[in-house]
């Protein structure tokens, strides 16, 4: 833009010239030619506003006239002489005058009343916004649960006896720890997953014991303050079927390390539940046998008797190795195969059926890793069978936020993050950190027509020990 030879504008030539053309030809800046339009606009406003209250200084667009009280001399100068009048006629003046007066004074007050605008506010422009301020009505102090249950309010509803307290103490559920710090014990009957009957357990136990997500805790409840409200926990006497006490001391997952299995695990037990030889197990045993900390994968089509498979080998688990804690985990699936696996009777079952959404799917997954996890870090064996690992990347895939890169048959590249975060949870920790060891057997899926499948596949296969 040119700033040489401005020449100076009057707002008074924008009704000449107009602000496009002084724009267009160069001698203003568009954002200063704006400013005098806006400038001008404003004392249009205002002397609108103005001319019932102030009606002797008029704002005009080259300024503001002169006052009329100025001009006032130069009128009585001009104007003849009125005659004397005669003092009855004054006297008659004065008295409409002195009538005249109150009503004056009574429609002055009219006459200055601004007109109010729709919220009540008789200033100029724009009416001014009323604020909440934050905090005003805020009910519980920052920071607080909703659930919050003081101490003193535990402690009146447990007995005092300590034998009383371990006698009415029962097993409740599996712990999940929010992000705020508290959390809630999720019930079985309702697949660990959120609930009307569960239990809230504040953020100072779970600081005070060391909790964490998957811990599996045995305790009180306690009354509930108000209908509505989720019961407390009120004592907790054991967590994964060790005294409350010891949580403290147990070993982080993530720092323990990781070693090659080289303990069997010995399949073989005869079929009793079926009464059939036990043809797959001795075949297992003899070819690909397992191990504790074992990273397995059973790779077949749909329809090829994977179920029976599980089945057989989750009979030989609970015979030949009843130290070991078994947990089959069902993702995806048909009720019938759901139902099936129950009646077996081996194990904890933990299913999300085909007819649950995505969300559900992903979340029984999480927490049946976390409890796992637990376990392990107090030096037990875990052995989890998942059926299948390819249905569970299809659940994170539709769930997981798309970053924008797609893999070959329409597969984010971060879905695959927490499916190989669950296979890679399986091995066997060094015993001298007092962890355990965690084997998963799980099945993919091939030769379905779907690429996503093949890409799961391909991004699995490798991952054996």
């Amino acid at each position: 833009m040119r700033y040489a030879s401005v020449p100076v504008w009057h707002p008074s030539q924008l009704k000449r010239t107009g602000p496009q053309l002084l724009i267009n030809s160069g001698f203003l800046p568009k954002a200063f030619v704006r400013g005098i339009a806006l400038r001008r606009r404003q004392a249009k406003y205002k002397m609108d506003s103005d001319v019932s209250e102030s009606p002797e200084v008029q704002p005009t667009l080259d300024g503001f006239a002169e006052p009329e009280t100025q001009a006032a001399p130069e009128a009585q100068s001009e104007a003849p002489e009125a005659p004397a009048q005669s003092p009855a006629d004054s006297e008659g003046a004065v008295g409409s005058e002195t009538q005249a007066a109150p009503e004056a004074q009574s429609e002055a007050p009219e006459a200055k009343q601004r007109p109010q605008n729709r919220q009540g506010n008789s200033g100029q422009g724009h009416p001014r916004r009323r604020r909440r301020r934050r905090g005003r009505r805020r009910r519980k102090p920052r920071g607080q649960s909703q659930h919050h249950y003081s101490e003193e309010e535990l402690k009146a509803q447990l007995p005092d006896d300590p034998e009383q307290l371990e006698a009415e103490s029962r097993p409740l559920g599996i712990l999940e720890v929010l992000g705020s710090g508290s959390g809630f014990v999720r019930r079985r009957e309702s697949g660990y997953t959120p609930g009307n009957d569960d239990i809230y357990v504040g953020s100072r136990m779970i600081q005070r014991y060391g909790l964490r997500t998957g811990d599996e805790l045995v305790g009180i409840v306690g009354r509930s303050a108000r209908p509505g409200k989720s019961p407390p926990l009120a004592h907790l006497a054991r967590v994964n079927d060790h005294p409350a006490d010891e949580a403290t001391r147990r070993p982080d997952f993530q720092q323990l390390s990781a070693m090659h299995p080289d303990d069997q695990l010995v399949l073989e037990c005869g079929r009793e539940f079926l009464g059939q030889p036990d043809y797959t197990n001795r075949v297992i045993d003899l070819i690909c046998p397992f191990g504790k900390g074992q990273r397995a994968m059973i790779v077949a089509p749909a329809k090829a008797g994977k179920t029976m498979v599980l089945q057989a080998v989750a009979e030989g688990i609970v015979k030949n190795n009843p130290e070991c804690h078994l947990l089959i985990l069902l993702v995806d699936e048909r009720p019938e195969e759901v139902t099936e696996m129950e009646q077996c009777g081996f194990g904890e079952v933990i299913a999300s059926t085909f007819d649950r959404p995505a969300e559900r799917h992903c979340q029984v997954a999480e927490i049946t890793l976390e409890r796992a996890r637990r376990r392990v870090e107090q030096g037990e064996d875990v052995v989890i069978i998942l059926d299948s690992i390819t249905r569970m990347a299809r659940a994170y895939n539709s769930v997981k936020s798309g970053s924008g890169r797609t893999l070959s048959g329409g597969l984010d590249s971060n879905s695959l993050e927490k499916p190989k975060r669950f296979l890679g949870s399986a091995r066997k920790t060094d015993p001298t950190q007092g962890g355990g060891s965690l084997t998963i057997i799980a099945t993919a899926l091939v030769d379905t027509g779907s690429r996503m499948d093949q890409v799961i596949f391909e991004e699995f296969k490798g991952t054996g020990n």
